[in-house]
């Protein structure tokens, strides 16, 4: 298994090939996500793996699973969310699926407590591509500063491709934002820009092991924001 990899050949897939993983497969997805480390220490989510028939939602790929993703009103609730699950996306990637995450899709039996779900299955085709490939703005134009791990976040993907996030790296810590409202129609459409930070923060959490540096996310710094920008917490 090797996350960091993943982050440089993963790519959103929407054409599935639609034969299911077995059980054995399903139980070691589930026992990856039971171990993974929260963004914040008393983060709780819950999730379940459905089939086709018990989803529902416009713009739906077809997929022979859907991950549907949920979790109670908490502190930085779909930040936190999107930083567990991006892990198990990479994960995802690592053992030969494809993955796609998908804001329209939910259960036929209503949740109010849904906040995403994650479409995954054996790609039609294979899904991999260089880091060439991604469709990125330069890193100029969403951070300051230099710190090798922003190059991680700076590939995550986020809905729309909005690539909503902004870092300030400084001695060693780096201060991450996010843009709330990106305006417009856009603006209307998606209100997750808040899981795409928290995917980000799983891509410089996983780019700083790789480089054997540790990680720890602060809340309660106080830093002045960028214009557009609203601050969400300090990797230390």
């Amino acid at each position: 298994m090797d996350l960091y990899s993943s982050i440089f050949t993963r790519m959103s897939c929407r054409k599935f090939d639609m034969t299911p993983a077995g059980t054995e497969t399903i139980q070691q997805i589930e026992s990856f996500i039971t171990g993974l480390q929260p963004l914040l220490p008393n983060a709780d989510f819950s999730h379940k793996i459905a089939e086709p028939s018990n989803v529902k939602g416009m713009m739906v790929c077809k997929a022979p699973h859907y991950m549907l993703i949920s979790g109670k009103d908490q502190p930085l609730r779909n930040t936190c969310a999107g930083f567990l699950y991006q892990h198990a996306e990479l994960y995802l990637v690592s053992k030969g699926f494809a993955a796609c995450w998908l804001g329209g899709v939910k259960s036929k039996q209503d949740n109010p407590e849904h906040i995403i779900g994650l479409a995954f299955g054996k790609p039609a085709k294979p899904e991999k591509r260089s880091a060439g490939d991604f469709k990125r703005k330069p890193i100029n134009e969403i951070s300051e500063g230099t710190d090798s791990r922003l190059e991680a976040a700076r590939l995550a993907p986020s809905g729309i491709n909005l690539q909503p996030w902004f870092f300030i790296a400084e001695n060693g810590v780096i201060h991450a934002y996010y843009k709330k409202n990106p305006g417009g129609l856009i603006g209307k459409m998606y209100n997750l820009t808040d899981f795409d930070i928290g995917i980000a923060l799983c891509h410089v959490k996983i780019a700083g092991e790789h480089e054997g540096k540790s990680f720890k996310f602060l809340t309660d710094e106080k830093h002045p924001q960028p214009k557009d920008f609203t601050y969400i917490g300090t990797v230390i």
